[in-house]
Order: C-alpha cells, then sequence, then structure tokens
C-alpha cells in the first residue's frame, strides 16, 4: 500500500472509535443486557462479560445493538493484553453478523441504525490496521465514510451525531493542517475543521446519555494529551473517567502518562502502584491482561528516567 495511504489510516483509526454506543435501545430487557456488558466491560470484569454472552447470545443473536456491545467487549480484549487470532477472528465474525442484520439500504437508514453502522465499519478497520491488512482497512475505511456523510448535519436532529461528526471534522482537518502530504488522499472527502469539531466533540461530552458523555471525556482527554499536549486539562477528563470506573487500566494508565508528562515522577510512581493493586487483585484478567499496561507504564518510567539523568 502507498505509504500516504496507510499512514493516514493508521493515523485516523489510532484516534477514532475506541468504542461507540447506540443512545437508543430496542427494547427494555436488551437494554438492560448491552448496559450490563458495557459496564462489565469498562469496569475490566471481562469473566463476568463472558457469563453474560454465554447466557444472552441465545435470545439477542439477532440484535443489532447486542451484537455491537459484544464487539466492543471483544476489542477490548484485543487492546488490553489478549492480543492473538480468537478474538480478532471473534470481531470479524460478529461484524459480519451485524452487517447481514443490515437489510436497509444506508442512504435509508434510521438515524439510530446509522450510528450503529458508523461504528461498525470503524472496528472492523481497526481490527484490519491490528492485523496489518491495509488494503482491507482501506476498504472498511470507505465504507465507514460512505455511511459517516450521510450523518452530516443531522446533529441537531439525532444528538449523537456530534461525537461523530465532530471526531471526524477534528481529526481530518488536524491531519490536513499538520500533515499537509496527507491532502491527496483527503481531496474526495468532506473537509475537516477542529475548531467545528472540538466544538461539536464538546457539546456530546454535556449530552443526558451518560455513554455518550463518557465517551466524549475519553477523546476529549486523547485530544488534550496527545494532540495539544494540555496536561492539565487532559487529567481533568482522566480523572472523570476513573471515578466511573477505577478499575479500568487504560485510563489508570493515562493518568500515570499525564502525571509524567507533568514531571510529577512521585505521583506517577503512586500512580504505578495503584495499577499493580488494581491488576493483582482483579481476578477478572488473565495474567497477560493484569501485566499488560503495567509492562508499558514501567517501560515509559525508565525512558523518562533516562531521559532526566
Amino acid at each position: 500500500m502507498h505509504t500516504v495511504a496507510r499512514y493516514f489510516l493508521l493515523f485516523v483509526f489510532s484516534f477514532l472509535f475506541k468504542a461507540v454506543y447506540s443512545a437508543t435501545p430496542v427494547n427494555s430487557s436488551e437494554s438492560k443486557v448491552v448496559d450490563e456488558i458495557y459496564k462489565a466491560t469498562y469496569h475490566f470484569e471481562f469473566k463476568r462479560v463472558d457469563s453474560l454472552i454465554h447466557a444472552n447470545d441465545p435470545y439477542f443473536t439477532d440484535d443489532l445493538e447486542y451484537n455491537l456491545a459484544v464487539v466492543n467487549y471483544y476489542w477490548w480484549r484485543l487492546v488490553s493484553g489478549s492480543q492473538n487470532g480468537r478474538f480478532s477472528g471473534l470481531v470479524s465474525t460478529r461484524i459480519e453478523k451485524i452487517r447481514d442484520l443490515n437489510s436497509l439500504t444506508e442512504s435509508k437508514l434510521q438515524n439510530e441504525k446509522l450510528f450503529l453502522l458508523i461504528s461498525i465499519y470503524a472496528y472492523n478497520a481497526r481490527v484490519s490496521l491490528l492485523d496489518y491488512s491495509y488494503y482491507s482497512a482501506l476498504s472498511d475505511l470507505s465504507h465507514y465514510y460512505s455511511v459517516l456523510k450521510i450523518s452530516f448535519d443531522k446533529e441537531e436532529k439525532y444528538k449523537p451525531f456530534y461525537l461523530t461528526s465532530g471526531l471526524y471534522y477534528f481529526f481530518v482537518g488536524y491531519a490536513k493542517e499538520k500533515m499537509p502530504f496527507l491532502s491527496p488522499l483527503l481531496f474526495f472527502y468532506t473537509p475537516g475543521n477542529t475548531a467545528l469539531g472540538l466544538q461539536y466533540i464538546q457539546t456530546a461530552e454535556t449530552s443526558e446519555d451518560l455513554k455518550i458523555s463518557q465517551e466524549a471525556k475519553y477523546f476529549l482527554m486523547k485530544i488534550n494529551f496527545d494532540v495539544y499536549r494540555n496536561y492539565v486539562e487532559a487529567a481533568k477528563y482522566c480523572s472523570q473517567l476513573m471515578a466511573i470506573y477505577p478499575e479500568n487500566l487504560l485510563f489508570q494508565l493515562y493518568r500515570f502518562r499525564i502525571s509524567l508528562a507533568l514531571d510529577q515522577v512521585a505521583y506517577a510512581k503512586a500512580r504505578l502502584t495503584i495499577m499493580e493493586n488494581t491488576a493483582g487483585f482483579n481476578h477478572q484478567l488473565t495474567a497477560d491482561e493484569k501485566s499488560f499496561y503495567i509492562r508499558q507504564a514501567k517501560s515509559e518510567l525508565e525512558a523518562y528516567t533516562k531521559g532526566h539523568q
């Protein structure tokens, strides 16, 4: 694959869609199960999620939102230390199932279903990138954009689109501003706008839907940490996420990183100890998952120490 195209894919999907939620449950029983799966996933209660899937798969096998919640869980397993063919295959199989459930043409989808499909295509591309399948990822990016562009200018009618549109406008705008060599690849895409994108994500952060609000907090944390290097602002959003999900080792890792970025070494070491304790007492994780983020933190602390000698 052309180097420019590969770089663009890696850039966009390193940020877009850690997970995106459906904001409109189909029925109360399905909604309860989906909420339980999401909450247990973000609390790192992985064995509990396995039990929930085993118990509910026969009842919600054809439900779009339920299947996306399961994909989200499998993705978390992939990026939390279980990077093996099993979970990659499970994500791909479940996504194909979701695609088969979509019987309407994309241009005629209701907003709720359109929102789900945006998430689906993004997940598929990220799995392809994780497997270094760049051509597949490029195809998925095309599908992702073909669905996403239908949602543009519908944000007021369906508030969750503030999140998806905001992410697109911000990161495509940022790519064009900071990496002009990507312009040829962006020529056929809707122009980005970092200011508008950030405004949209901030609007999503105030959503009454806690899932959308939490997702927006995550991206505001990443934008402030990775893009603007506004570490104080990043710490604010990270702390809010940790207050909701104290067992989440990825959020703890970001708080550790933010502390190092602020040269708060003693606090960073304290955060590392908390991570080790959190992982050690969590019997829902495998041995690899217990150590995955901790190994990263120790490596980054070692690099920081060498760089400041």
